[in-house]
């Protein structure tokens, strides 16, 4: 007569333990993945806004001005500066450039994201501006 054996309670809890183990291990990486994700996407969005804030901002007429905006959870700022030209035949040639850059942020103050786009554009006369 052959004598079956079963697994043992001891055996049972280490099995246990390790299979508890193993998921608390996975749970924690779909939750990374999960914030990742998330976190992409804000980025993403961030990214659409200051596109579209520096495609609107694309017309200078004047330099060294500061806007701001807020589009739902998003907040920009943007700033016009001057770009010198270190060439002075091509600066007296060429219209003045100008840098405008667009900052977004997002999120709660303690844990504050930013995201910045910077172009350059020539700076138009006022009366060269289209509608």
């Amino acid at each position: 007569m052959t004598k079956t054996r079963g697994f043992s309670l001891i055996e049972m809890l280490v099995a246990m333990v390790i299979l508890s183990l193993s998921l608390g291990v996975l749970y924690q990486a779909a939750m990374g993945a999960t914030r990742n994700v998330r976190v992409a996407a804000e980025y993403n969005e961030a990214l659409m806004i200051a596109e579209s804030v520096l495609s609107e901002l694309s017309a200078v007429t004047e330099v060294d001005v500061a806007q701001e905006g807020v589009f739902g959870e998003y907040r920009w700022q943007a700033q016009t500066t001057a770009v010198s030209s270190e060439d002075a035949e091509a600066a007296q040639m060429a219209l003045p450039l100008a840098e405008v850059t667009v900052v977004v942020y997002w999120g709660e103050s303690r844990r504050e994201r930013q995201f910045a786009l910077s172009s350059i554009f020539p700076v138009l006369p006022t009366t060269a501006v289209p509608d």
